[in-house]
């Protein structure tokens, strides 16, 4: 292998600034709150398509019976609800990846009373599982590894 031709300059140095420069590693906390993340958003997806249509069926019910009520368009909001936060789960878990966590308190925030809504609602037989993930996901956010990144 021939070397460096003769009279040609030395590679430059880094400079001191540059050492330090390198970013800490993520702690597993925030990259298992971003997977939750991801997965409470799955879940998210899947209650909401099933909440608009419980919600249609409801609404269909409520029409053929001429029960006055708008129970059906409630039910179709929080499915709508549903898979807004489930975005905003998607969009929190990848600016978590990014050690940016804002957007996925938020998420967890929002997603947590809207289950809430869904357990009262349903007499606490739906959001069971996605409330337990926010809380979840919320915890690994609060622990002092994560909030001193």
């Amino acid at each position: 292998m021939p070397g460096p031709m003769p009279g040609s300059p030395l590679p430059a140095s880094p400079m001191p600034g540059d050492i330090h420069m390198v970013r800490p590693e993520r702690p597993g906390t925030v990259t298992a709150a971003a997977v939750l993340g991801f997965v409470t958003a799955a879940f998210e997806f899947l209650g909401g398509l099933l909440w608009i249509l419980g919600g249609s069926v409801v609404g269909d019910l409520e029409d053929a019976f001429g029960t006055g009520t708008d129970f059906g368009t409630l039910i179709m909001l929080l499915g709508l609800a549903s898979l807004l936060v489930g975005g905003v789960y998607i969009w929190g878990g990848v600016m978590a990846l990014k050690c940016k966590t804002p957007v996925l308190f938020a998420a967890c925030g929002v997603g947590l009373v809207i289950n809430i809504v869904a357990l009262v609602l349903s007499e606490a037989h739906n959001g069971w599982l996605s409330a337990v993930l926010a809380i979840v996901t919320l915890i690994l956010l609060a622990v002092p590894a994560s909030r001193r990144f």
